[in-house]
């Protein structure tokens, strides 16, 4: 499970850069949690692919930012 953490940050931070958000790890989980209605804790998480997200997140992350799974 924490190999697929980590490809699902590697797409977010992607997607994250495309849209032009700022770096710092700080600012994308503030901008993620809400985009994406959940905590700054679990955008932290998704980021740094420390978490995986639940089917409710990945499908928001589908949609927002249009990632593939």
């Amino acid at each position: 499970m924490e190999r697929n953490a980590k490809q699902i940050a590697i797409k977010v931070n992607k997607s994250l850069d495309s849209l032009g958000v700022p770096v710092n790890t700080r600012e994308r989980a503030t901008i993620l949690s809400k985009l994406l209605d959940i905590t700054k804790p679990q955008a932290w998480g998704l980021i740094e692919g420390l978490a995986f997200p639940d089917i409710t997140v990945l499908k928001k992350l589908a949609s927002e930012l249009e990632i593939k799974f």
